[in-house]
């Protein structure tokens, strides 16, 4: 706020715009279509299927909108004060010239790994704590379950988020570090990161140089923003598809 006003919250905003739209979409396309195959032909219990599906819907989401995620953490790591990108196709334009089509993508790989488990604990987790409030409610009419009822899928959906963002948040990390380097890592406002050659590189460096806490560096502000994100998501998804399957003939 200090250095770069009300703006500086708000950095990255239209690239992460087209990358939710897209992401999301892909993902529940990609998850409900897994998993109707996979119950039909696989014999797989519901958490597992659920693990399977979200971690190939997590991985094709990502791999298809991984531009958009590579322009929105570089948009918000550089400086008003000294910008490298002004506008997404400006930026689009800049990294080809620059780092070619291999530039769009740098970090995917830790995204992949980072998403796939990520989106398999998210849905599975969102399938076990779903089943248990469902029978928590016919054994209980407390006041506190009928207040959560009419939001049951966003409080679900938050608790899940949380749950998988924890668990994976090291690769998270080393993905956003990947993602901004190359040419003009320098210029960047995340100033100190060094050049890393690959994951395994900036793990193994993060933890040499700044200890294993260091890991975990920015998971409060990152679950601030997941479990509503998470949770708006899944309660927008839970009420359309109900409205959609009760208008059915």
């Amino acid at each position: 706020m200090q250095k770069e006003g009300v703006r500086g919250f708000f950095k990255g905003n239209l690239s992460a715009e087209y990358l939710y739209l897209t992401y999301g979409a892909t993902q529940f396309l990609v998850f409900g279509t897994v998993e109707s195959w996979l119950e039909r032909n696989g014999g797989l219990p519901k958490q597992a299927r659920s693990f399977v599906g979200g971690a190939l819907a997590g991985a094709v989401a990502t791999s298809t909108t991984y531009p958009f995620d590579l322009l929105r953490t570089r948009f918000i790591a550089q400086q008003l004060s000294s910008r490298v990108n002004t506008s997404i196709l400006g930026a689009l334009r800049h990294i080809h010239h620059e780092e070619g089509l291999r530039g769009f993508y740098r970090g995917l790989w830790p995204a992949c790994l980072q998403i796939m488990p990520y989106m398999g604990i998210v849905f599975t987790s969102y399938d076990t704590l779903a089943s248990a409030y469902r029978w928590a409610r016919t054994k209980s009419n407390s006041r506190l379950l009928r207040i959560i009822d009419p939001v049951q899928d966003a409080v679900v959906g938050a608790s899940a988020a949380v749950i998988g963002k924890t668990c994976v948040y090291p690769l998270d990390l080393v993905r956003k570090r990947l993602q901004i380097q190359g040419p003009h890592l320098t210029s960047y406002a995340f100033g100190g990161v060094p050049k890393y050659n690959g994951m395994v590189d900036a793990l193994k460096y993060i933890v040499r140089h700044e200890g294993f806490p260091a890991l975990f560096r920015g998971l409060t502000p990152a679950l601030i923003k997941a479990a509503p994100a998470s949770a708006s998501v899944f309660f927008v998804f839970g009420h359309t598809r109900d409205m959609l399957l009760s208008a059915r003939p």
